[in-house]
């Protein structure tokens, strides 16, 4: 069977702040295999987006810690890898688009700029120019390169290491090469006026507008990995309709993964394979969308589902789950679920259930690919 390109195991995820120490992630464990999307849902605060910037390191440490646990890209642990090496796993390595554009694009630099940088360290690294992730058995190389001095710096070319071969020199693009590119990715996104927009500064365009930019950088650097947080959250039906195409003709050409985050359970029953069930930290079902969504083994994915208007104004009010998400700084003990489950006993509030498998009504006969972290998964399907 294919290795997967990441696998988290156990992953815990910590923040120490004023008011407490907060159990943003608690336990995870996830597989993502090449050309697979694999879907996280859950309410808002539940850590989707912490487990989306924990993979590549992007958390801010400190606050956040990573308490236990292990996050393999390509056969390498990067809870073991160096920050300051990340960078090297990223982009080409992992891709993200950020759920909050505004905050992630530079407002000094044009469009232009911050496109076509993500495509020359693509470039680069695929001519072997830069250093790149190589995953697996190699071995990061940690040397550092001979100091550079102001004479050196000055005579010697821009690109690293020497002199380049005739044969690089050909690949080498000019300025007006990398236009044309950009223009090509602006265009694959849907951008009216690309020729004007890619000389625009990103606060000179819409929330929508700014989310296509980050999605054309993302798509740019044909990542094997790419994380999606919210990507669609800001983009019209039809605009959402043709990024979600163009996210699956990534997978198509680089045999990438998607890791796709988002509210809408819509979104996420058309592109996913597998989807996860996240709550206060913890998934807490997952298995192949359809089987998932269509016959629920835990009674908050079956009240999340519930939850989600079916026919536009004609089934009255919308249900909603009782209670509130529970404070990740003392969360309930047992499963974290249990002070708004319909369906809990006293040893739910004893030990949290593990994810085990459960049988399997759907055509995917996979052992253990539906998983649901409940005692009494038989008696969800009873439940209004």
């Amino acid at each position: 069977m294919t290795e997967p390109i990441l696998r988290v195991q156990n992953l815990s995820i910590t923040y120490t702040v004023g008011a407490g120490v907060f159990q943003a992630v608690s336990d995870v464990s996830l597989d993502i295999y090449p050309r697979r999307v694999v879907g996280i849902v859950g309410e808002t605060g539940c850590g989707k987006s912490t487990l989306a910037q924990a993979i590549p390191r992007l958390m801010p440490e400190p606050p956040a810690s990573i308490g236990s646990g292990q996050i393999f890209f390509r056969g390498t642990d990067l809870v073991k890898v160096p920050k300051s090496k990340m960078p090297m796993v990223r982009g080409t390595g992992i891709g993200m688009i950020f759920q909050e554009p505004l905050n992630s694009l530079n407002p000094a630099y044009r469009v232009f700029d911050q496109i076509v940088e993500a495509i020359q360290i693509r470039h680069f690294r695929e001519m072997g120019l830069v250093k790149s992730f190589q995953g697996g058995e190699v071995p990061f190389d940690y040397s550092k390169r001979p100091t550079t001095t102001v004479s050196s710096a000055l005579t010697r070319s821009v690109l690293p290491d020497g002199v380049v071969e005739e044969k690089v020199k050909d690949r080498i693009r000019t300025r007006s090469d990398y236009r044309k590119e950009v223009l090509e990715y602006l265009r694959l996104v849907r951008i009216n006026d690309p020729e004007t927009i890619i000389d625009l500064f990103p606060h000179e365009l819409s929330g929508g507008m700014r989310q296509r930019i980050m999605i054309a950088m993302a798509l740019s650097e044909k990542p094997q990995l790419l994380i999606a947080d919210e990507p669609t959250s800001a983009l019209d039906v039809t605009i959402q309709a043709q990024v979600l195409t163009l996210m699956k003709d990534l997978i198509d050409e680089v045999d990438a993964a998607i890791l796709f985050i988002s509210h809408d359970l819509g979104v996420i029953a058309e592109t996913a394979d597998e989807v996860g069930v996240m709550y206060a930290g913890r998934i807490i079902e997952y298995g192949p969308v359809d089987e998932v969504f269509r016959s629920p083994r835990h009674p908050y994915t079956k009240m999340l589902l519930a939850a989600a208007p079916r026919i536009y104004k004609s089934d009255g009010s919308l249900r909603s789950i009782p209670g509130n998400v529970p404070n990740l700084s003392r969360p309930p003990p047992g499963c974290r679920f249990h002070p708004r489950c319909p369906i809990a006993r006293p040893v739910c509030k004893v030990d949290p259930p593990p994810l085990a498998p459960v049988t399997s009504s759907g055509p995917d006969t996979r052992a253990g690919a539906h998983r649901s972290a409940c005692y009494f998964p038989e008696e969800v399907p009873g439940l209004p």
